[in-house]
C-alpha cells in the first residue's frame, strides 16, 4: 500500500503540469461551481500506479493481462470524455467491449445471483452475458454519477475495496491488488481534500473504480469461483450508497419522462448541500452511512446470516432511500432540523 501511495504522489506531481499544458482540465460551469481550471489526473496516476504495482506483485503477469488490457481500455475512453464530453452511446460500447474482455479473457463472469429468496441458488444460465454486462456497466456509472463533491467518489470506493479486502482474509496477488488500489485512492484524496494544488479524479477515474470494483466484487462473490469469499448480496452492501442513489435517480428522470442518462443535481449529496451542509461535512455523513453498509455486509457474511434476510433487509432500505430522495423536500427539512 505504501509503495502505491508514493507511486501516485509522484506521478501526479509529474501529470500536474502536463494537464494544464494539454488542457486535461474541468472548468467551471452551469453544474459545476469551482474556482479555475482543475487538472483531471487522479484517475491517470491511480491507472499508471496500478499498472507498475501489478508488475511487482504478479508472479504471472500475463493472469493478469486481461484485466490490465480492461482498464486501459476503461481509463482511454474516460480520459477522452474528459478532454471532449462524448455521447453516452459511446462510453456504453466501451464499457461493454471491456466487461467482454472480463467475460471471455478473463473468464471472471456473474453466474449466480446467491440464495435471495431461501429456495437455493439462483443461477443465471443463458442470461450470464448480459446480465454480467448490465451490472458492470451499472458499477460504472454509479460511481461516475457519484463524482459530484471533493473525495466522494474515491472514498465510497475505499470503503467497497476495504470490505473486499477484509473479507479475503489472506495474502495472495487479488489482496496486494486492492492494497494497491486503495494507496492510490489515499494519495487521490490526500491532494483532492488537502493540497493548494487541487486535481480532480475525471471520468477516467471514476470509471475506473467503478469498472475495478465490479471486476473484484463478481471474482469473490460467485460460489464456483476458486477465489469466492462472500456473496453477492454481500457485495451489494459494499456499494449500497452508489447503487441505491444511482438506480433511484435513473427512475425518478424516467418518470419525469426525462433520459435516465441525463445529469442533473439531484443526488444524495445535492440534497445535503441544499440543505446547508458543507462539502465535508456531507462527505463525512454519507461515508459514515457506507461504512455503516458495509459493515453490515461483512458481519452478516462473517455469521452467516442467510441471503434471503440480507436480501430483504437491503430492499427494505432501498425502499426507504426512494422514498426520501422521492420526498427531497421532507429530507432537507430533517436534515435542516439537524443541521440547527
Amino acid at each position: 500500500m505504501m509503495l502505491s501511495f508514493i507511486l501516485t504522489l509522484l506521478l501526479i506531481q509529474i501529470l500536474y503540469p502536463l494537464a494544464l499544458r494539454y488542457s486535461l482540465v474541468d472548468s467551471p460551469n452551469a453544474r459545476k461551481v469551482h474556482t479555475g481550471h482543475i487538472p483531471l489526473i487522479g484517475g491517470v496516476a491511480i491507472f499508471f500506479s496500478f499498472l507498475l504495482q501489478s508488475s511487482f506483485v504478479a508472479s504471472d503477469l500475463a493472469e493478469l493481462a486481461p484485466m490490465l488490457l480492461a482498464f486501459t481500455l476503461i481509463v482511454l475512453v474516460g480520459v477522452l470524455d474528459d478532454f471532449k464530453d462524448l455521447s453516452f452511446k459511446i462510453r456504453l460500447v466501451v464499457q461493454a467491449l471491456a466487461t467482454c474482455i472480463m467475460l471471455f479473457a478473463a473468464d471472471i463472469s456473474l453466474n449466480s445471483l446467491g440464495d435471495l429468496f431461501g429456495i437455493g441458488a439462483i443461477h443465471l444460465g443463458i442470461l450470464i452475458v448480459p446480465f454480467t454486462i448490465f451490472a458492470v456497466i451499472g458499477s460504472i456509472n454509479a460511481f461516475n454519477m457519484m463524482d459530484g463533491i471533493d473525495g466522494l467518489a474515491a472514498s465510497l470506493a475505499l470503503v467497497a475495496l476495504t470490505g473486499c479486502y477484509i473479507s479475503i482474509g489472506t495474502t495472495d496477488t487479488y489482496s496486494e491488488l486492492l492494497l494497491s488500489l486503495m494507496g492510490s485512492l489515499l494519495a487521490f484524496l490526500l491532494v483532492n481534500l488537502f493540497a493548494k494544488r487541487k486535481i480532480f479524479m475525471g471520468d477516467a477515474g471514476s470509471m475506473l473504480l467503478g469498472f475495478a470494483i465490479a471486476w473484484f466484487a463478481i471474482l469473490f462473490s460467485q460460489a464456483e469461483g476458486e477465489h469466492h469469499v462472500f456473496s453477492p448480496i454481500t457485495a451489494l452492501w459494499f456499494v449500497a450508497i452508489p447503487i441505491m442513489d444511482t438506480i433511484c435517480i435513473m427512475i425518478r428522470r424516467v418518470m419525469k419522462g426525462q433520459s435516465p442518462f441525463m445529469p442533473d443535481r439531484e443526488h444524495l449529496h445535492h440534497i445535503f448541500l441544499r440543505a446547508g451542509y458543507s462539502d465535508r461535512q456531507t462527505l463525512f455523513i454519507i461515508v459514515l452511512i457506507a461504512i455503516l453498509f458495509a459493515s453490515i455486509g461483512l458481519i452478516a457474511n462473517h455469521f452467516q446470516i442467510a441471503e434471503g434476510l440480507m436480501f430483504l433487509s437491503f430492499c427494505l432500505v432501498f425502499i426507504g432511500y426512494f422514498f426520501l430522495l422521492r420526498h427531497s423536500w421532507l429530507l432537507m427539512r430533517w436534515l435542516k432540523i439537524l443541521h440547527g
